[in-house]
């Protein structure tokens, strides 16, 4: 027969032991995956924010590509919206609203193989007003707005620097062009 409070330390100690054994399936829950290979179904968290002249879009159209193919549509999303893309692929995603110019983004989603933590990417686009360039010639018009792929110095996902950066004097080359004298 136990002595006076020792059926009180007893449980005390099962509850320890509990906490303890249960302890490691918790955490373990929680623990990323330790190679590539272990996990499947991926992806590229993709935040973005889109306005219109500056101010918040409200409601846009999406239209996402997968190698060229159209995989999805989204009528009159919220300005701001998460797209999930899966791994290793390369997606265009075109964002449009009526009056405005569409612009898109081109996304490469490989990750090298030992990366098996990476943050999301933010894009945030802005929408012109279609007739803005309604007498400049359409040929830039039609490029992506950025080219996003992973960055080995950043260990995430960057916009290609170089080619920001030239399409974005072209745009402003034809903002100038449209200018009045």
């Amino acid at each position: 027969m136990p002595e006076p409070g020792q059926f009180h330390t007893n449980m005390k100690y099962t509850a320890i032991l509990l906490a303890l054994l249960t302890a490691p399936t918790l955490s373990q829950a929680q623990k990323f995956v330790e190679s590539r290979d272990q996990a499947t179904g991926w992806y590229v968290p993709v935040k973005f924010r889109v306005t219109t002249e500056g101010t918040d879009a409200k409601r846009v159209d999406v239209a996402v590509y997968k190698d060229n193919e159209l995989l999805h549509e989204i009528k009159r999303a919220k300005s701001k919206f998460t797209l999930n893309l899966d791994l290793d692929n390369t997606y265009t995603v075109i964002l449009s609203k009526e009056g405005y110019r569409p612009k898109s983004v081109f996304m490469n989603t490989r990750v090298p193989d030992q990366e098996i933590r990476y943050s999301e990417y933010a894009c945030n686009m802005n929408l012109e007003a279609a007739d803005k360039f309604a007498h400049s010639d359409p040929f830039y018009m039609d490029f992506p707005g950025a080219i996003v792929r992973w960055d080995d110095e950043a260990h995430g996902f960057m916009p290609r620097m170089d080619y920001l950066t030239d399409i974005q004097s072209k745009i402003a080359m034809l903002q100038a062009q449209m200018a009045p004298q």
